[in-house]
């Protein structure tokens, strides 16, 4: 006569019940810096917005530095890391929030001659030119990302507009 089918389906060698418990304390390890980093960058992304006044160069330098430590120790993949650390980038630069971090650091400029400066001009026209006419075909479908991406691109632009016209105004008070 035939038993019972067994019900248990776990783990059931000594081994295997230890690698169970270690794989919970990991994930528990794990979901903490996970959390965490996905608050670093929540933060940075809002001051970037506009949506929260911070020091942005501070919590965009936080939320990199989390991305990829929790990249290094295998907690998300690298290209995962980069990702975010690309959109994030891209909505730091169109709100502006590096440019005066930069200007800090002391420069050492070379003398450009009269032909880099000709061959400079020259590539800042092309490059104008090819945005001007990328930004007439409007015939060309777009994806929903590169709509989203439009979209972020000019709220952040007019946040960081509304903010650098606010600190004006607020210097010649002072």
């Amino acid at each position: 006569m035939a038993r019972t089918a067994r019900t248990w389906k776990g783990a059931r060698t000594p081994s295997a019940l230890k690698r169970v418990r270690q794989s919970l304390r990991r994930r528990a390890v794990n979901r903490r810096t996970r959390s965490e980093t996905k608050t670093l960058v929540q933060q940075a992304s809002e001051i970037a917005l506009g949506r929260s006044s911070a020091d942005g160069p501070e919590a965009v330098t936080a939320a990199i530095s989390a991305l990829d430590k929790a990249a290094e120790k295998g907690i998300i993949h690298p290209n995962n890391a980069a990702r975010r650390k690309s959109r994030l980038m891209a909505k730091v630069n169109a709100a502006h929030l590096l440019d005066g971090a930069e200007g800090a650091a002391p420069t050492t400029t070379k003398k450009r001659t009269t032909a880099s400066k000709t061959a400079q001009r020259k590539k800042v026209a092309a490059a104008k030119a090819s945005k001007a006419a990328a930004g007439k075909a409007t015939d060309r479908p777009r994806t929903a990302a590169g709509k989203a991406k439009v979209a972020v691109t000019r709220a952040s632009r007019e946040s960081a507009a509304a903010r650098r016209r606010a600190q004006s105004t607020d210097e010649p008070e002072a």
